[in-house]
């Protein structure tokens, strides 16, 4: 079966700074805003201590991560390097992603951002959150529409005015972090710490994905080399500094009455600092979550619409822009419906408050994609060697294996314990699971009965630059 290289259309046009910027945008993004409230009611003053054990799988995961993108960097990455351990489950678990991420990662972003803009207006012109949401899809698929050198420096500028209003956050509130707001340090049990971990997870692990970009980054493997480790002692660092101030300047048990960041802020910051942060914070991290996924998920629509699994218009690049518009256009309607109708009465069965569906949703596919990898890290060394000897990350192919088998590990625990936590969401979960494998035996027969060969193993080009 001959197949078209559409990766040759993109343009590498992706710095050591656009990517550092992608990799933490999309981490420090609408997450922190939509779910450190939630998290924090539930886990209470142990929420900074949360944070750090929730970041540990997506530490231990930079080590699979950083051999693989070092070796072959690669648009669609997370499905290619999960392809060289099995191909059918690589389809099961991107396809199972893109589902969380369209249905749950998006709208979650999306809405937030409307719920923190209407804040900032008047009650009597304040409209509809999600509203608000699908117009800011509308910008970005435009955005996207534009090309890769558009839309990095937009993150870039994006990145640097979020991490501004972060930390305004930090100075200001740091002083009035009391250290009787510690204690207890577990109020609600060890079991709803365990079960916040997993709502945490979104937090470190999202960035992972800026390896999907790799057809698209100068110098790709230096480049992933350097900016993997950095931004993500960055993330986490930030991460920190806010869940301490967060839970050290407002008594936990308060949380649920301040309902968003933009409250808590208000009790150490003054009016104009806590309008940037607003501004500068919620609402442009919410952004550039966004504006990542519509780039990382369209990358992987395309590379699978040109194994011809996903219809080939799909897959379909614009040559002078160098973008898959139709798989953004694809990405725009569905996430503008999902978040549209889950938010709407017709979906009040699936729980109250949607924020906790679509961030259950978000979690539950970057923990299985995530895992995958990492399992394939573990194993797909020891088969190809010219995946580790042409990586630019050098520790032993033992050390690789034990440290992402320790990751996967630590993923199916919090995946597990989520899954107890928040029961519908997970109830969904396990539908989406079986539409993915319905849908990929459905394509594998298509495909085999019109005489054409499923995609395989892919083979490791020796030049990746």
């Amino acid at each position: 079966m001959e197949r078209s290289n559409v990766e040759s259309f993109l343009k590498r046009e992706i710095t050591f700074l656009g990517l550092v910027a992608s990799f933490v945008a999309i981490n420090i993004g609408g997450a922190l805003f939509s779910l450190t409230i939630l998290a924090g009611s539930l886990t209470g003053p142990s929420l900074p201590i949360a944070m750090l054990v929730a970041s540990i799988p997506a530490v231990l995961a930079l080590v699979p991560y950083s051999m693989f993108s070092t070796a072959w960097p690669t648009t669609s990455s997370t499905y290619r390097y999960s392809q060289l351990l099995s191909p059918p489950f690589a389809f099961i678990h991107m396809f199972t992603l893109l589902l969380c991420m369209l249905i749950g990662a998006e709208p979650l972003f999306a809405l937030t951002f409307g719920r923190y803009f209407n804040l900032l207006m008047p009650e009597t012109a304040q409209l509809n959150p999600a509203i608000i949401g699908i117009i800011v899809f509308t910008v970005f698929y435009v955005v996207n529409l534009l090309g890769i050198k558009f839309t990095t420096r937009l993150q870039i500028f994006l990145f640097l005015a979020m991490m501004a209003a972060l930390v305004l956050f930090v100075i200001f509130g740091i002083d009035d972090v009391k250290m009787a707001n510690f204690s207890p340090l577990m109020p609600n049990g060890t079991m709803n710490f365990v079960g916040v971990t997993g709502i945490l997870f979104t937090f470190c692990a999202g960035g992972l994905f800026v390896i999907d970009l790799g057809g698209e980054v100068k110098n790709a493997s230096a480049t992933y080399r350097k900016a993997l480790l950095t931004s993500m002692i960055v993330v986490v660092t930030i991460y920190v500094l806010i869940h301490i101030v967060t839970v050290g300047a407002v008594n936990w048990e308060t949380l649920k009455d301040q309902e968003t960041l933009m409250k808590v802020a208000e009790n150490f910051m003054p009016t104009w600092a806590v309008l940037f942060f607003i501004i500068g914070g919620a609402l442009v991290a919410c952004a550039t979550t966004i504006n990542g996924i519509f780039t990382i998920i369209s990358r992987g629509m395309m590379v699978i619409a040109e194994e011809g699994l996903f219809p080939t218009f799909l897959g379909k690049v614009n040559k002078r822009f160098g973008t898959p518009h139709w798989a953004l256009t694809f990405i725009w309607v569905v996430c503008s419906l999902s978040l549209y109708i889950l938010t709407s009465p017709v979906a009040k069965g699936l729980g109250d408050d949607p924020v906790l569906l679509f961030g259950a949703m978000t979690n539950f596919g970057l923990i299985i994609s995530i895992t995958f990898v990492c399992i394939a890290g573990a194993i797909v060394p020891f088969k190809m060697d010219k995946v580790y000897e042409k990586s630019r990350f050098k520790i032993s192919k033992t050390a690789v294996a034990v440290i992402s088998w320790m990751a996967v590990l630590l993923n199916t625990l919090i995946l597990a314990l989520l899954c107890l936590l928040v029961k519908k969401p997970a109830m969904m979960l396990a539908v989406f699971v079986v539409i993915a494998v319905i849908t990929y035996l459905i394509l594998r027969w298509n495909m085999t009965r019109k005489g054409l060969t499923p995609p395989g193993k892919p083979t490791i080009p020796d030049t990746t630059e």
